[in-house]
């Protein structure tokens, strides 16, 4: 038997963007159902492991070196409003987080909490919590398999399958959020195997529009035979051929093809986070105690002691291609549909390169937040019959 339901909005997806919609589309009055194709609040990349943030305080030099510092590596294809879009967004958010999540981030040696990193199982139970309390419907274990269409091509809800109740379900929706991640199916990457890129199979099958595609073989550096690719320390490295001599022009965000060339070669690449004062050291491993854990567990200092490091992939997990959006509100180019999160396109806010975190983090909680106010303004203006 068929599980009917009705709501304003529908989110797809159970990760930080799809969390961020539920809550801001609840908070908007809207009535929200989740489905999730696992458990809310423990599938995806965020929930398996940490990630940083790009929180940045609203001090205009601080943010403008914040926009320019990734423009280059971007193309300068990036949109500087919709980059002080999102840093303003963030750091509301965030504070968020700290001021009603309650979410204990780590103290500084001034005392300052530190505000630039989320423990990804951390961050993730409390967003189940919140979504629950804002009273959203979550259907766990519950893949979607297909959007549904008005007559006229306006997305109107999605059908699926309750994997553990052994039955299908229907959502009809007077507006669709996907938020279901990027497509990194079994690179072996945390958290990134069960991405399967359905939203992007999803919102072609009812005709949107992608974008920044060619940006999306992207591949994140981690130590071999583990699964964590915490790229942004790398640029505290020295990378070495397996002599022991310097491999020149391997780097984290520029010299990452360096590497890859290597390790073609059949070479082993190692590595050393030599560059990394004390200060920087104690921020690292207070920021993402994760990465530190196979080190310690093996007796080794990955700060003074080389390492043998590897590439994996994470496609649109890291690179920034996606669902093309449209508007402010994160709409695509189908009515009644919206893209969050990695499902969506980075391009505006990081051109042709982006990272594991930082501003794919940031990008979550602000697209997130934006397409779940829209999908309830857009599902509002329906009417009360609308779903």
């Amino acid at each position: 038997m068929t599980l009917e339901l009705d709501a304003d909005v529908l989110v797809v997806g159970g990760g930080p963007a799809a969390t961020w919609a539920a809550l801001k589309a609840a908070e908007d009055g809207a009535s929200v159902v989740l489905a999730d194709k696992g458990y809310c609040g423990t599938s995806g990349a965020t929930a398996s492991g940490g990630t940083g943030v790009w929180y940045v305080p609203p001090e205009p030099r601080a943010r403008e070196q914040a926009m320019a510092s990734r423009e280059g590596l971007g193309g300068h294809l990036a949109d500087r409003r919709w980059m002080a879009r999102v840093l303003d967004e963030t750091y509301d958010r965030v504070n968020e987080l700290a001021e009603v999540a309650r979410y204990p981030f780590p103290v500084g040696p001034d005392g300052e909490p530190l505000r630039n990193g989320l423990q990804g199982p951390e961050y993730m139970r409390r967003q189940r919590i919140r979504v629950r309390r804002a009273g959203v419907r979550i259907l766990d274990h519950s893949p979607v398999t297909e959007l549904l269409t008005t007559d006229d091509g306006v997305v109107a809800g999605a059908a699926g399958y309750q994997r553990q109740a052994d039955r299908a379900f229907r959502v009809r929706a007077g507006a669709v959020v996907l938020a279901t991640g990027g497509c990194a199916f079994l690179s072996k990457a945390l958290g990134c195997n069960v991405n399967t890129g359905d939203g992007a199979l999803f919102a072609a099958e009812v005709g949107a529009e992608l974008s920044g595609m060619e940006f999306s073989n992207a591949y994140g550096i981690a130590p071999e035979h583990t699964s964590v690719t915490k790229t942004a320390f790398y640029n505290y490295a020295t990378f070495y051929r397996a002599d022991g001599s310097v491999l020149d022009g391997a780097g984290s965000q520029r010299g990452r093809s360096v590497i890859a060339r290597t390790l073609l070669a059949s070479e082993k690449v190692f590595c050393k986070l030599d560059r990394a004062d004390e200060a920087a050291r104690r921020a690292m491993r207070l920021a993402q105690p994760n990465f530190f854990l196979t080190f310690d567990r093996l007796g080794v200092d990955p700060f003074t002691q080389p390492f043998a490091v590897t590439l994996l992939a994470e496609g649109t997990v890291r690179g920034t291609g996606g669902i093309r959006i449209v508007d402010d509100g994160c709409a695509t180019t189908v009515p009644g549909l919206y893209a969050a999160g990695d499902a969506a396109s980075r391009e505006l806010i990081c051109g042709g390169f982006t990272g594991g975190g930082s501003h794919n983090a940031a990008w979550a909680m602000s697209s997130g937040s934006w397409s779940g106010r829209a999908a309830a303004r857009f599902a509002r203006a329906l009417g009360p019959s609308a779903a």
